[in-house]
């Protein structure tokens, strides 16, 4: 009875070690599986998560290796407000969206455009990190806002592997850049030589939100791709 018993639990565990082999996320999986992330919980990233995001971006290719970034995470609520607060006033309320071909009535009054309803559309000050993405001007790169995107996307893929939600966005970058540029270079601590080119919101996924309402689709193979033969 006992040495069945025990061939039982083997047997047990090895169906469980190949089950979890089997499910294991590839990378491919993984950039096939995630996308834009609209809502976020209020759980903290993990330091050591934080840096192994960002040594993802540092491990992107750049032009003749000029590593072209600086990458400054954010966890301070306070900051990301102020920063939203200096030049995104302008922006929809969240969960709405603006009809750019609305235009003033014919007596020339200026009417408020409709608000579309959608799902939720996250923002700066909508996730527990967000991490900015300068572009150094004082490096040699040929094309480091490309670089800096290389950067951007080694961060995403490698926050959806440890099982974050990530959204890129770049309306913050207009503040960032803005009349308040120097101020908030030096809260960054950057040199005011840097440009903000890129925010990576992330945190965890908040699956208890509308995030699909309103969602575009995405292309196919058939209509953006070819092979040339």
């Amino acid at each position: 009875m006992m040495i069945l018993k025990r061939t039982v639990i083997i047997a047990a565990a090895i169906i469980l070690l190949i089950t979890s082999c089997t499910m294991a996320e590839t990378p491919v999986d993984t950039i096939m599986n995630m996308g834009t992330a609209q809502a976020f919980t209020d759980e903290p990233v993990a330091i050591d998560d934080l840096n192994t995001i960002m040594q993802a971006g540092l491990a992107a290719a750049s032009a003749i290796n000029q590593q072209p970034w600086f990458f400054v995470a954010i966890t301070n609520q306070e900051l990301m407000d102020e920063i939203v607060g200096s030049g995104m006033g302008f922006a929809p309320p969240p969960g709405a969206m603006r009809n750019p071909d609305d235009g003033p009535s014919e007596g020339g009054q200026a009417v408020p455009p409709p608000v579309i309803t959608s799902g939720a559309k996250a923002g700066l000050g909508d996730s527990p990190v967000a991490i900015i993405i300068y572009r150094n001007d004082a490096s040699k790169s040929p094309n480091a806002n490309f670089d800096c995107g290389l950067a951007a996307q080694n961060m995403v893929i490698a926050a959806a592997s440890l099982g974050y939600g990530v959204k890129i966005v770049s309306s913050p970058t207009m503040a960032l850049n803005g009349e308040n540029h120097d101020m908030l270079c030096e809260k960054m601590e950057v040199d005011p030589t840097m440009q903000a080119v890129a925010v990576l919101l992330i945190g965890r996924v908040n699956n208890t939100v509308d995030a699909a309402t309103g969602a575009s689709t995405r292309e196919t193979l058939e209509t953006k791709t070819s092979i040339i033969k």
